[in-house]
């Protein structure tokens, strides 16, 4: 995605509209240039579905048209139109954490410890989301407390987001 925001890739269609002004003007030619580029993003994103790979570079938060583990540690994780491994079992930073995990379209797998103090809150729509303790969700909101959780000590929250994809809580030993 990135080539269609870089600066080639706009000086070559206002090189290429300028060649067309000029070859309507002289050769009284007309050609259909805006139909032509939009041809052109269209294979090019066709073909970066098929192939794959990061289509933000340098994001490693987001997983879009491909299947990823994502190590996750503080901050936002997007998983779209993918499958992914969300891997959250990184020991727990001194005054705990907050981590977001966002499936749209997609599906994933989120992965915590039994050791570390965990609160998961889910939203779900139009989803499947499974939860160690039994509970599945598909519309709504649901709090899961791993074993190790405790209110009084620092713990690790979660906030999983979930529309029309799935999500599968794992809790490793």
């Amino acid at each position: 995605m990135g080539f269609l925001f870089s600066g080639l890739f706009w000086g070559i269609i206002l090189i290429l509209i300028g060649l067309s002004i000029i070859i309507r003007v002289v050769f009284n030619i007309q050609i259909p240039l805006f139909r032509i580029v939009f041809a052109l993003i269209l294979i090019y994103l066709g073909i970066r579905v098929l192939v794959g790979g990061a289509w933000i570079r340098g994001d490693q938060r987001t997983a879009l048209f491909e299947d990823r583990t994502i190590g996750a540690k503080e901050g936002e994780y997007n998983v779209i139109f993918s499958r992914a491994q969300i891997d959250a079992t990184q020991p727990l930073p001194r005054g705990g954490d907050n981590i977001e995990t966002n499936t749209v379209f997609g599906s994933s797998v989120l992965k915590i410890s039994k050791d570390i103090p965990t609160r998961i809150k889910v939203s779900a729509v139009f989803a499947s989301t499974s939860l160690p303790d039994g509970n599945t969700i598909s519309f709504g909101d649901y709090t899961y407390l791993n074993p190790a959780y405790s209110a009084d000590e620092p713990f690790r929250t979660i906030r999983a987001n979930v529309v029309f994809g799935n999500l599968t809580v794992i809790e490793n030993d």
